[in-house]
């Protein structure tokens, strides 16, 4: 059979997202913003199964659903990454987003475009032109159609989207759309297939004219001209005539049962889920939908039902199976009955689903469709390629296209409660809108690129906070030093907190950029809060680090004498200026007649700390500035407590003064982040520390963690944080404020659980998910156990907007930034790469 596309397709004129067809048939059609759907738990998906009940019980007979798979145009994703960024500020940025310009055409991302076509009228048909002769029927006069009109075809269009929410926000299409979605259905999975059109742009006026003439082959009849018997092969070779050495071959399959017992919502009803990640092909699905009311359906049914019982009476005294069959049959028809009269919102839903494949040769479209049948068969869904009927389906997924009898062939009844099951607009996207590329989708099988708008997310009144769980060797620095560079680039400042002994962090910032290094031990700057911070709020920054250090209470003995003396008019009264000047005021107290026991106990306390910690009482040292775009401070000299000294009341109780002074200057350093961030100052800055439970184990490190988390998109800022068990450091403010998460490999199986437990996973609804995070998740192999190139940087996500999914963080896109990244300084002081991210 040898079809005309411009035959097949039904338009006569486009105004805006309105199509008028020959036939006189008017849509309008509209761009869906799918639902987030993905690794989210249970409950969120019974709310994205009521926004489909709502949807269907509500579209009009006739109604098309499309998803549509299309190439991400590479500009695009550049435009997403620099949105909000002042590239001639930033040239490094600049460099980053040309060097990404090549990785992403070798990954050639892709998308699914979702899009809801509904009748909202018609209009009057006469004969207009020798076109509608040679057509054979009659066609549209375009001439005649009013402003009257379209505001009335438009009024009707916004009456069903009322009736349907706004779950979907449905965006018009522009003309420009239905040209495109031509073009690709014609050139489906083949070399030339355009990309997708991402930005909605102007609303236009189009005609027939603008769509191309094609020859829609079925059975490739053309490939087998020696052959003297027809082709059976259901498969359509669509040639256009500007594109003959190009052809698409394409297949088209529907559904022909479904499970006989039921689709368990949710993990089993989503059939349309299974249609991605098939390699070199391009997979379509449409679906045309139409209703009845459960009124209609009753009656039905009782006609139904009686006409049973007469073939039963008939059959009554006959020796066969056939009665056994009317038994179940009427059982079946008494519980579908019984759904509806029960159920007195539902109704009933027809539906014709339709998966077109396209490749660019007959043997990777067939290769496909062997693959899908296989992928449904295990879910016990068959599919079919009926022969015979491949052209008339496959015009199924144009918007307008007049009903023809394959559609009813191949259609199935459900309740609208049933079908709200197949939740077909969900959508496993994560990350942002915009913003620097961090990675790809694995979740989805588009390899979309992952968005992280850290500097951007203010904007929108969104937290850009984010905290990192992990192995070691997993990734986790590696993500941190990617985000820190990331912000340096675009404009922003960081300060990271290095404890690594061979100073990993200050090497890294020291490539990037002229950074200020800070060692604890032995200072070239003071951190002293007297001198640090504004004098209204110094005293009490300064208490914040004194009393645990010197583990003292604030309302007992020495240390309400301190307390005291920390106040502003304290402080003016005993002439302290900095931290120096209090050890010596306390000092002049204790020696003062008749002064009790508690300034003596005081004065002995600071003695003992005042010559440990020169970076808080040597008054010779200037005051840290948080100016540069580069801090590092090393703390790898101090010795911390672990996250079970810290969480055990009678063990940090007992902590030794070494570890006691080294928590306190820790938390100084949030604290100065803090009041150097925080601030109203048109710049970006973003704290990191490697070990979350200093931060969010300590009343102060807690509320640093807190303020980040809860007022920096007030003032352009965040907190990035990593631990190896989330259970014991993310809890409190970090576990409930910091809204992205990421979790990268964890073989040890409960520190597994409870990193995809704090992201939001429900483990008795996908148990498998903990397999793959300890198994499947950038899995060292071979005999040095080494994780593979290509399997560097997998991980779980959980975004702003709470969508769970998994990606791959890719790195920078510049060598000289992946390969700082990739390497960290030895012993001996010379630099050796860690390999632990494939930056490609």
């Amino acid at each position: 059979m040898m079809a005309s596309g411009r035959d097949i397709q039904p338009t006569a004129a486009i105004r805006g997202n309105l199509q008028f067809t020959h036939t006189g048939l008017v849509t309008a059609t509209y761009f869906i913003d799918p639902l987030g759907y993905g690794l989210r738990s249970p409950r969120d998906k019974y709310d994205v199964k009521l926004a489909h009940h709502a949807l269907i019980t509500n579209v009009p007979n006739g109604s098309l659903l499309l998803g549509i798979q299309a190439r991400l145009e590479t500009l695009d994703v550049l435009r997403k990454m620099v949105e909000g960024v002042d590239l001639d500020d930033c040239e490094d940025y600049a460099a980053e987003v040309v060097a990404s310009y090549e990785r992403i055409q070798a990954i050639v991302p892709q998308t699914r475009i979702y899009l809801l076509s509904i009748p909202v009228g018609s209009i009057g048909t006469g004969i207009s032109s020798l076109a509608g002769l040679w057509r054979g029927n009659s066609t549209v006069d375009v001439t005649a159609i009013s402003r009257t009109d379209l505001a009335s075809y438009d009024e009707e269009a916004s009456k069903i989207l009322s009736r349907i929410g706004g779950d979907f926000q449905p965006t018009p299409v522009p003309a420009a759309l239905f040209q495109w979605l031509w073009e690709h259905y014609l050139s489906r999975g083949a070399i030339g297939d355009p990309a997708a059109p991402t930005r909605v742009g102007m609303l236009e006026d189009a005609t027939a004219a603008v769509f191309r003439s094609a020859a829609l082959d079925e059975g490739a009849q053309a490939d087998n001209a020696h052959r003297l018997r027809p082709s059976f092969t259901p498969v359509i070779k669509v040639v256009q005539p500007d594109r003959a050495d190009r052809p698409s071959y394409q297949s088209v399959l529907t559904p022909r049962s479904f499970p006989y017992g039921g689709m368990t919502f949710p993990g089993g009803s989503e059939f349309l889920d299974m249609l991605d990640g098939l390699g070199d092909v391009t997979v379509d699905w449409g679906m045309r939908v139409s209703t009845r009311s459960a009124d209609e359906v009753l009656q039905n049914n009782e006609l139904g039902l009686r006409r049973l019982g007469e073939q039963m009476e008939q059959r009554d005294t006959e020796v066969s199976f056939a009665h056994n069959t009317l038994m179940s049959k009427a059982q079946l028809l008494s519980e579908y009955n019984n759904h509806f009269e029960v159920n007195g919102g539902e109704s009933e839903v027809s539906f014709t689903t339709v998966i077109a494949v396209g490749g660019p040769s007959r043997e990777a479209t067939l290769d496909a469709v062997n693959a899908l049948k296989r992928r449904y068969k295990r879910f016990q869904v068959e599919l079919t390629a009926p022969v015979g009927a491949q052209v008339d389906l496959w015009s199924m997924l144009i918007p307008g296209s007049p009903g023809r009898r394959a559609f009813e062939d191949f259609a199935h009844i459900v309740p609208s409660d049933m079908w709200a099951g197949f939740v077909p607009f969900t959508s496993s996207e994560i990350g942002d809108d915009s913003g620097p590329v961090i990675g790809i989708n694995l979740l989805s099988g588009q390899y979309e690129p992952i968005h992280f708008g850290i500097m951007e997310a203010a904007l929108h009144d969104l937290s850009a906070s984010f905290a990192v769980t992990g192995e070691l060797g997993s990734g986790k620095s590696f993500f941190l030093k990617l985000m820190a560079v990331l912000v340096h680039d675009m404009g922003g400042q960081f300060l990271a907190i290095d404890r690594s002994q061979v100073g990993e962090w200050a090497h890294f910032a020291a490539a990037i950029d002229d950074a200020v290094v800070i060692d604890l031990t032995t200072p070239t700057v003071s951190l002293d809060p007297l001198r640090l911070f504004d004098a209204k709020v110094a005293g009490e920054r300064a208490l914040d680090s004194l009393l645990p250090m010197l583990d003292l209470s604030p309302t007992a003995s020495a240390g309400a004498v301190v307390s005291n003396m920390l106040t502003e008019k304290g402080r003016a009264e005993h002439g302290i200026h900095s931290m120096l000047d209090l050890v010596r005021a306390a000092h002049r107290l204790r020696d003062e007649p008749g002064s009790g026991p508690e300034y003596a106990d005081l004065a002995a306390r600071l003695g003992a700390v005042a010559d440990r910690v020169p970076v808080l009482f040597d008054p010779t040292l200037k005051p840290l500035r948080l100016t540069e775009a580069a801090t590092v401070v090393r703390s790898h000299g101090l010795s911390l407590p672990t996250a079970e000294e810290l969480t055990t009341p009678h063990l940090y109780n007992r902590l030794p003064l070494t570890k006691r002074l080294g928590t306190a200057l820790y938390e100084l350093v949030g604290v100065t982040a803090r009041e150097a961030f925080l601030t109203d100052n048109g710049r970006f800055g973003l704290l990191v520390g490697d070990e979350a439970h200093h931060f969010t184990q300590t009343q102060v490190g807690a509320a640093v963690t807190s303020d980040f988390s809860r007022d920096g998109r007030k003032h352009l800022a965040a907190i990035g944080l990593a631990s190896h068990d989330p259970a014991t450091d993310f809890q409190g403010a970090a576990h409930n404020l910091i809204p992205n998460r990421f979790v990268f490999r964890q073989r040890d199986e409960t520190l597994a659980r409870n990193s995809l437990e704090w992201l939001g996973v429900d483990l008795d609804e996908a148990p498998f998910l903990l397999q793959i995070l300890r198994e499947e998740t950038s899995p060292p192999v071979g005999p040095g156990r080494q994780v593979p190139p290509e399997r560097r940087g997998e991980m779980f996500m959980r975004d702003a907007l709470s969508r769970i999914g998994r990606g791959k963080v890719l790195g920078p896109a510049r060598g000289d930034r992946a390969e700082t990244i990739n390497s960290t300084p030895t012993a001996s002081g010379q630099p050796a790469s860690l390999e632990r991210l494939d930056p490609r």
